[in-house]
């Protein structure tokens, strides 16, 4: 009777402990990677305390990363995945989770921009960077993501200029694999795939502008490539792809980001 009674109280004190305990403050200590590398000034947000970032300290879900100017820093993953945050930058790590067959990162990043080095895996991979405007997501390979409020510097004066009223644009470029990029909010206006070597950027509501080369002085004006068009070969596979969709942020929703490819990322 006694034990019964024991047991009874034991679980009754679990559970109202449990009552107060913030999921997200649980799932927040879940290791999610380290610091592998830093450059100058880098912070850490991490159960609403900010510290500074040192080499070789573990980070965990739920942490945010924030770089100052003329900083960059390195997150290894536990999956050995690597995020490379380039200065004046904002990141933050939703969900890193590693089984034996299968893998899931999720990461936002606020503004700046973040290379992407995702390890290759025999199992199932789930890879997705978030924006105010956009999400990509990836399998096994090496892509640059950018956001930001004014048109990046790699689109011409006359896309500049056609799109000076918007707030928002992603820029997506591939050194690596294969992506597909796309709006969800404008379904019909087509998705154009990116091999290697290729970058684009998502305007507003707009559909995708066209493909070109990193290397290109200025993004061109285009009909996006039509949803499952190849571009040198390359066919649209969305499960070794990147699938990237604008929303819009007050009506107008864009992203930016660099041209060609950097030793390090440069914003």
């Amino acid at each position: 009777m006694y034990k019964n009674v024991y047991i009874f109280i034991s679980v009754f004190v679990l559970l109202a402990v449990l009552a107060f305990v913030n999921p997200r403050d649980v799932f927040a200590q879940v290791k999610a990677g380290s610091v592998s590398s830093i450059t100058g000034d880098v912070h850490v947000q991490h159960a609403g305390t900010t510290v500074p970032a040192t080499l070789g300290m573990a980070l965990a879900e739920g942490d945010r990363i924030v770089t100052g100017s003329n900083s960059r820093v390195t997150v290894t993953l536990s999956d050995g995945s690597k995020l490379e945050l380039d200065e004046s930058s904002s990141l933050a790590i939703d969900r890193q989770m590693v089984s034996a067959n299968a893998r899931a990162t999720k990461v936002s990043l606020f503004s700046g921009l973040v290379r992407s080095i995702v390890a290759h895996t025999t199992g199932t991979t789930n890879y997705q960077v978030y924006t105010p405007n956009a999400v990509a997501s990836a399998r096994g390979t090496e892509f640059e993501t950018s956001t930001e409020n004014q048109a990046p510097g790699t689109m011409s004066e006359e896309d500049r200029k056609k799109y000076k009223d918007c707030r928002r644009f992603t820029q997506v470029s591939v050194y690596e694999g294969t992506v597909v990029v796309a709006n969800t909010t404008n379904p019909s206006g087509g998705s154009v795939t990116l091999p290697a070597g290729y970058k684009t950027v998502v305007v507003c509501g707009l559909a995708p502008l066209s493909a070109t080369p990193l290397a290109a002085a200025g993004a061109t004006t285009g009909a996006a490539v039509a949803a499952g068009t190849a571009i040198s070969g390359t066919a649209l596979t969305v499960a070794g792809g990147v699938i990237v969709a604008g929303a819009v942020v007050g009506g107008v929703a864009a992203s930016g980001g660099s041209g060609g490819k950097p030793t390090s990322p440069k914003h």
